[in-house]
């Protein structure tokens, strides 16, 4: 993993088109999962992040990590892909089940709000995600600022308030209830040695 700074952690692609962890160490950590990076670096945080940091802080954490479903940097996520990436969702989803066991963070807040609705295959990355970290030896807590939105999702972190409170969420129910087999058969490939091929 690239890290900055003694303190910022970030690891992107060689071209900087695709943004897999952007957070700062502490003792106590909390994850966030958003829907895809935009234009954030360290020393250089955007209005989610910097929402994402003050509602970290004020529930404890000294310390945040932040993670997408999506590793694709988009401003508007509207510009995301058509097709989906296999070998960037690879690295995404390993890179964030290795930094999570790295830095033994069990409290995972999930924040994409609706824009998880933007393309079929994000539902499919969090599928595949959920089956990543059912791999780890860690027992994750899942949480939310605020309820859900009409359609169910947890909220984005943006316009949140400061001092927001996280609540407990049924990631699995959640899942169920989200993703359907139809999609999961259409973007699950065959894994080998690591490498996912569809």
């Amino acid at each position: 993993m690239e890290t900055i700074s003694e303190n910022w952690l970030y690891f992107n692609n060689k071209t900087n088109t695709h943004r897999y962890i952007l957070g700062e160490k502490g003792e106590k950590m909390l994850a966030c999962i958003g829907v895809n990076p935009s234009t954030a670096e360290p020393n250089a945080l955007d209005n989610t992040l910097k929402s994402v940091k003050r509602i970290a802080e004020s529930n404890g954490y000294d310390g945040w990590i932040m993670y997408n479903l999506y590793p694709q940097r988009a401003t508007n996520p509207l510009d995301l892909d058509n097709e989906i990436d296999y070998d960037e969702n690879l690295t995404n989803m390993v890179s964030i089940q290795k930094s999570l066991e790295n830095f033994k963070i069990d409290y995972i807040w999930l924040a994409w709000g609706d824009l998880i609705d933007t393309r079929e295959y994000l539902k499919f990355c969090l599928y595949n995600l959920n089956w990543y970290l059912s791999k780890s030896k860690r027992d994750f807590n899942f949480k939310i600022v605020d309820l859900p939105t009409i359609a169910g999702n947890p909220k984005h972190p943006l316009y949140k308030n400061s001092n927001s409170e996280l609540y407990d969420f049924d990631l699995q129910k959640y899942i169920t209830q989200k993703v359907s087999k139809k999609i999961i058969e259409k973007y699950d490939g065959i894994t080998l040695n690591g490498r996912q091929f569809k």
